[in-house]
C-alpha cells in the first residue's frame, strides 16, 4: 500500500491494494528552505511489497497463487479466488511482479520529481506459506535487491549526479520487516550475516556515520533534510515477541536494550540541535506484538520526547487507522484498565497520536463496554467495537499531563513549521484491474484527511479531535461507517461474501474454529 503525505504517511499491504501518502509542510518558513534544498513538501511512506515471482495467473488462490496443490492449512476463506493478472484480492496469495512493476511505474509518472523523500517499512519478499516451495535466504535476498534496484531507478536523478557514486537520488529510508529475515521473525543480536547482507542491499540508502549502528542492531537515521528533520529506522524484531532469539529490554546487553538506549540517546541530541523526528520501523508499537519491557520503554520515549516527534509509522498490520498510546508506569494490566474508566484518566492525558495503515492496539487496553451484539463472533467487528470504546475514553486535550505538558510551540501539537498537514490515501483497484489484463491499472484516490474527515493538520490535538467525533457519531454514524470502511480499502464486502459460503473452518493460527473471514487478516496482525 502506498500513502503520499503533506509531510504525514500510512501504509497497508500490497497485496490487495497500495497506498501512497502524500503530506506537505505548514509556514513561510518553508520558502526559505526550499530555495536551498529545492523541498516539494511531500513524501511516501510504503510498505509490504510481498512480491512472489511463483506467482501465476489464473490458478487458485487454494495454490498460494502457484498452480499445484498444497498440503498446509490455512483458513479456508483465504482459499477462495483465482489470480488475476494483477493480483488476487482477498485471498492468501502475494503480490505478482505486475502489481510491482506497475506501482513503481506510476510513482516514476506521477511522483518522481514530487517527493523529498520515502519511508519504506519492509516485508520485501513473499510469505513462506507454501511447503511446496519453501523460501531461501538467496531467494529473500535477491528479492530485496530486486526492490532496492527500483527505487534507485525510479528516484535517481541523472540530471545531476554524483561526482562518485552516479545518479543522486530522494532520501529512502528501508526498515527490515519479520519477512526479510530467514527463517521469518528470527533475528539474533549482531552484527551477524544478516544484518551484514541487508546493509550491502542497502547500501545507497545508509548514510556513512551510521553503518556501524546498523551492522551492530539493523537500526540508523537519516537528515532527509539537513539540520531540520531526522527519520529514524529501528529494527522492530528487537523489540518483537515473536524473535526468540532475543529477550527485550529489560537486561543490559539485550540488543532491545541496547536499541532502547541508542534511541535515547538520537532523541536527545535531536532535541538539543532544534531537530525534528519520525520514528519508523515494521512492527508497530502494541503490546501484543512488543515484549512487555520493550513496549513500555518505547512508550516513555514517545512521551518524554513527544514535542519532536512528528509521527510514528509502521507497517506489518492489514489494516488502516489511528490509536493512542498511554504510559503505563508500573501498573498492571488491569490497573490500567480500571484507569481508563476513570473520567480524569491520567493515561489518557499522556496519549499521544500514531497514524498507520497498518497499526494495531492491545485489545486488553481497551474497554469493549460498547459491543454490538449481532457482530458477536465477527473478530474484525469486535475489534472495531474495542476500537471505538477507545476513541471514547480520549479526552477532550485540554488538561495535558500532569507531570509533562507538550511544548504549545512544538509542530506536533501546533500549526508550525515542519507540522504534517494531511496526506491522500491511494489505492488500485484489483477487481476492476483483473477485468483488463493487458492495461496496466492506476492508482486513485480512496480518500484524503481534509477532505473526508475535514483535518486541519497532523497533529496530536487533531488526532484526538477526530478521535472524539468517531465516537459521538457512534456505529451507526456515517463517519464511523466510512472509516470502517477505509480500514480495510474496499475488500470488506468480498469478506463477507465468501464468509456467507463457509460455515466452519479450521483455524491454525487461533487454535480455534474461526469466526469469519476477517480471521485470516486478524491473526496475520497477531502473528
Amino acid at each position: 500500500m502506498l500513502s503520499i503525505a503533506k509531510l504525514f504517511l500510512i501504509s497497508v499491504p500490497i497485496t490487495t491494494f497500495l497506498y501512497i501518502f502524500i503530506s506537505d509542510f505548514s509556514n513561510s518558513d518553508l520558502k526559505n528552505v526550499e530555495r536551498n534544498n529545492n523541498l516539494h513538501g511531500n513524501f511516501l511512506h510504503i510498505t509490504d511489497f510481498h512480491p512472489d515471482p511463483h506467482y501465476m495467473t489464473n490458478t487458485t488462490a487454494k495454490s498460494r497463487c502457484h498452480g499445484h496443490s498444497s498440503r498446509q492449512s490455512k483458513p479456508k476463506h483465504m482459499l477462495k479466488g483465482i489470480a488475476g493478472s494483477w493480483g488476487a484480492t482477498a485471498t492468501i496469495c502475494d503480490s505478482p511482479m505486475s502489481l510491482i512493476n506497475a506501482t513503481f511505474e506510476w510513482l516514476e509518472n506521477n511522483w518522481k520529481d514530487k517527493l523529498d523523500f520515502v519511508i519504506w517499512t519492509g516485508d520485501n519478499s513473499r510469505h513462506d506459506n507454501d511447503d511446496n516451495i519453501p523460501r531461501s535466504p538467496q531467494e529473500i535476498f535477491e528479492l530485496n535487491q530486486m526492490i532496492t534496484e527500483k527505487f534507485l531507478k525510479t528516484f535517481a536523478n541523472t540530471k545531476k549526479p554524483h561526482k562518485r557514486r552516479g545518479p543522486r537520488f530522494i532520501p529512502i529510508v528501508p526498515s527490515i520487516g519479520n519477512n526479510d529475515i530467514h527463517p521469518n521473525n528470527i533475528l539474533p543480536p549482531g552484527p551477524n550475516d544478516m544484518l551484514k547482507i541487508l546493509h550491502d542491499i542497502w547500501d545507497p540508502f545508509i548514510p556513512n556515520n551510521q553503518r556501524e549502528s546498523f551492522l551492530r542492531g539493523g537500526y540508523y537515521y537519516t537528515e532527509v533534510i539537513p539540520k531540520k528533520l531526522l527519520v529514524i529506522s529501528l529494527n522492530t524484531l528487537y523489540f518483537y515477541n515473536a524473535n526468540t532469539a532475543v529477550n527485550g529490554c529489560k537486561y543490559p546487553g539485550q540488543p532491545g536494550t541496547d536499541e532502547i538506549k541508542w534511541l535515547n540517546r538520537i532523541l536527545k541530541k535531536a532535541r538539543k540541535n532544534n531537530m525534528k523526528v519520525y520514528l519508523t520501523g515494521h512492527v508497530a508499537p502494541r503490546r501484543k506484538q512488543y515484549t512487555r519491557s520493550c513496549y513500555k520503554k518505547y512508550g516513555k520515549l514517545a512521551l518524554k520526547y513527544n514535542d519532536i516527534i512528528l509521527g510514528h509509522y509502521y507497517g506489518h498490520s492489514n489494516m488502516d487507522h489511528f490509536f493512542f498510546i498511554g504510559k503505563n508506569d508500573n501498573r498492571s494490566d488491569e490497573e490500567v484498565i480500571l484507569a481508563e474508566n476513570r473520567e480524569d484518566c491520567n493515561l489518557c492525558d499522556q496519549t499521544y497520536a500514531q497514524q498507520t495503515n497498518t497499526q494495531q492496539t492491545n485489545a486488553q487496553q481497551i474497554m469493549s463496554s460498547n459491543l454490538d451484539k449481532k457482530n458477536k463472533g465477527n473478530t474484525i467487528d469486535k475489534y472495531l467495537d474495542k476500537l471505538l470504546s477507545h476513541y471514547q475514553k480520549v479526552p477532550s486535550g485540554k488538561k495535558g499531563s500532569r507531570k509533562r505538558k507538550p511544548n504549545p510551540h512544538s509542530p506536533s501539537h501546533t500549526n508550525t513549521f515542519l507540522t504534517p498537514l494531511g496526506y491522500t490515501q491511494y489505492f488500485i483497484n484489483l477487481t476492476e484491474a483483473n477485468k483488463y489484463p493487458n492495461k496496466t491499472p492506476e492508482f486513485q484516490v480512496e480518500y484524503t484527511t481534509w477532505d473526508d474527515y475535514n483535518m486541519k493538520d497532523l497533529t496530536v490535538p487533531s488526532w484526538i479531535q477526530l478521535a472524539r467525533k468517531l465516537a459521538n457519531h457512534g456505529l451507526k454514524g456515517s463517519l464511523w461507517k466510512k472509516f470502517r470502511e477505509h480500514l480495510m480499502v474496499g475488500t470488506r464486502s468480498i469478506l463477507k461474501q465468501k464468509s456467507r459460503k463457509i460455515h466452519h473452518q479450521d483455524c491454525i493460527y487461533t487454535k480455534c474454529n474461526a469466526k469469519g473471514p476477517e480471521d485470516y487478516l486478524v491473526t496475520e496482525i497477531e502473528s
